[in-house]
């Protein structure tokens, strides 16, 4: 029986890795970009590029008159348009039951190869969830109302609100809107206002440019640090996406300015007291409310 050598091994090995972003949870690719990103990763502020790795977690946000499209190795396209606020993550992954990719404000289209995905595709937003993705979906969220429209294929919409309304399933061509009234509509197409909206790109039907990427792989240029201002929509997003942030930004307690703008706001994120003020939540010694006998003999 042949034998194999330790260098035959590590070959066998390389070619059973995937491609750089393949499968679920893996890094996205920019493989257009016109205007400008910006990515926070971790700490650290970075430019975003054409063919730069977007890695899970990621936060990005989209400039005034931007495009972005994002490439998963699966087939899957992420659209962004201007002014989107963005966590990634491949759309078939969960965090805590719910979606782990996060649209806070925005608008996405998500084009889906459904052979492609184990699992069902879905994204969250503040106020509603949309699930069981197929097809093109396209959505405008911001923190008081939105809309999303099924280009085609499916998907599910389930309001996140108090005493909202049950689990909406829309086929092909439907359009569903909600209101800060609470009120939520479904069309048989959508309306000229929002169609009017739309960013120019997500008209079209831009075929993938991942390929011209896999071989070209960019480093995102660092900006440096970021303020509080930049990301303090989503240090005072809903609690089950914030907390995150408590651990991935402790660091920047530190800093003098952005330890001012935690402490003036805690009452929108108190999760962060511990770390403003670890002695008001130390646990304390409490001792008997009256004074111990002595022990010891007294002398005669």
């Amino acid at each position: 029986m042949p034998r194999l050598s330790i260098l035959g091994i590590v070959l066998l090995g390389a070619l059973a890795l995937p491609p750089i972003g393949a499968g679920a949870g893996g890094p996205a690719v920019v493989t257009i970009l016109e205007g400008n990103a910006t990515l926070f990763r971790g700490t650290s502020k970075l430019a975003a590029s054409e063919c730069v790795r977007v890695q899970p977690t990621d936060l990005i946000e989209t400039g005034t008159e931007s495009f972005v499209r994002l490439e998963f190795e699966d087939g899957t396209r992420l659209d962004l348009g201007p002014r989107t606020q963005l966590q990634l993550d491949h759309p078939t992954e969960l965090r805590a039951d719910r979606p782990a990719l996060y649209a806070l404000s925005g608008w996405i289209k998500l084009t889906l190869d459904e052979a492609q995905h184990a699992a069902a595709a879905a994204f969250a937003t503040p106020l509603f969830d949309a699930t069981d993705l197929a097809g093109v979906v396209l959505a405008r969220v911001d923190a008081r109302a939105g809309a999303m429209f099924v280009e085609q294929g499916r998907a599910r919409f389930a309001d996140r609100r108090a005493h909202a309304s049950p689990l909406a399933v829309l086929k092909a061509g439907d359009f569903i809107s909600f209101a800060g009234d609470g009120r939520t509509a479904v069309e048989a197409r959508p309306p000229n206002e929002f169609v009017d909206r739309m960013p120019t790109e997500f008209r079209d039907s831009i075929p993938s440019r991942l390929a011209r990427c896999r071989e070209h792989e960019v480093a995102a240029r660092t900006l440096g640090d970021f303020s509080y201002g930049e990301v303090e929509a989503w240090i005072n997003s809903e609690p089950a996406v914030r907390r995150q942030f408590v651990h991935a930004w402790r660091a920047k307690a530190e800093d003098t300015e952005f330890r001012l703008e935690l402490t003036a706001k805690l009452s929108r994120h108190p999760e962060w007291g511990p770390v403003l003020f670890p002695e008001l939540y130390a646990p304390r010694t409490v001792g008997p409310p009256w004074p111990l006998p002595e022990t010891g003999v007294a002398p005669h």
